[in-house]
């Protein structure tokens, strides 16, 4: 696999990693929207994910801190799920949100749960929603710090499971607007897609290593693909950028030593673009 097709594949893991909290967001716009309709968007976006097992990863999502872990555990789906909701309900946060250790600040603070969906998602997966209260332990309608369990059989009988936890305290409408930018930031001197707005800003690894992080910015044009591929080679090269790789849906550029990679994919009202680094260093 060329280097270029394998970062483009690191484009679609990242992005990947990220839809199951912006599916969520989205249905949460509409108050109207039963916990139904969250579930199947959660059910049929996270089974993208490809983490390596046993792994435990943060993703800067829009700002918002994001965990995401993939485990192999024995025993039903019956007993993981209950094992799931009895994390959930321990009333502190590392064990109510599967995580192996504390968050940043050391701390295992204090968390009430406030309610649970679960079902049965397709090709017999179990998923459940877990739902915490504020900091204050009040209700309210608006959602920020949930966790998503995802378990399914595997052929020799273990339990592949999947988490994905938010735990900001930052509403996920704020993280995911219906109009306008997203919380994040757009690569300093890369040209912005025409016509788009920001839709998301993922930060996967790095911590105090930057050079281990990995970034991407997606934005969403009202472009189709062609379209938006001609017009982004016309901005990068009017900034002096050279392309150095081409497919019919992807770009590479580079200028002064630096590389930076463009995937493009329609959608129902145009296209979406997504731009990150390319090569060592810290991904700005």
């Amino acid at each position: 696999m060329s280097p270029f097709r394998a970062k483009l594949l690191s484009v679609l893991l990242v992005v990947a990693v990220a839809i199951p909290a912006a599916a969520h967001a989205a249905n949460e716009r509409s108050a109207n929207l039963s916990a139904q309709r969250e579930m199947d968007a959660l059910s049929s976006a996270i089974g993208s994910i490809e983490l390596a097992a046993g792994s435990e990863r943060r993703v800067t999502l829009n700002g918002a801190p994001l965990f995401f872990e993939k485990t192999t555990l024995h025993g039903t789906l019956d007993e993981v799920m209950e094992r799931v909701s009895k994390e959930c309900a321990s009333g502190n946060e590392a064990s109510a949100f599967g995580l192996s250790k504390n968050l940043d600040d050391g701390v295992n603070k204090p968390i009430a749960l406030q309610r649970v969906f679960s079902q049965e998602a397709e090709g017999g997966a179990r998923a459940s929603l877990c739902i915490f209260a504020h900091d204050d332990g009040a209700s309210h309608d608006e959602l920020h710090r949930v966790r998503y369990t995802l378990a399914h059989t595997r052929d020799d009988g273990s339990i592949a499971v999947t988490t994905v936890v938010n735990a900001s305290a930052t509403p996920l409408q704020e993280l995911f607007p219906a109009e306008g930018d997203a919380p994040g930031s757009d690569l300093e001197g890369v040209a912005r897609p025409e016509q788009s707005r920001r839709t998301l800003t993922a930060i996967v690894g790095g911590g105090r290593d930057r050079r281990s992080e990995h970034a991407v910015r997606v934005y969403e044009s009202p472009l189709a693909v062609e379209s938006a591929v001609t017009s982004y080679d016309r901005q990068m090269s009017t900034l002096g950028y050279v392309t150095t790789g081409s497919l019919e849906d992807a770009r590479m550029y580079r200028k002064d030593g630096r590389s930076y990679v463009a995937s493009f994919r329609g959608t129902t009202g145009g296209s979406t673009i997504a731009l990150l680094p390319f090569g060592s260093g810290p991904s700005n």
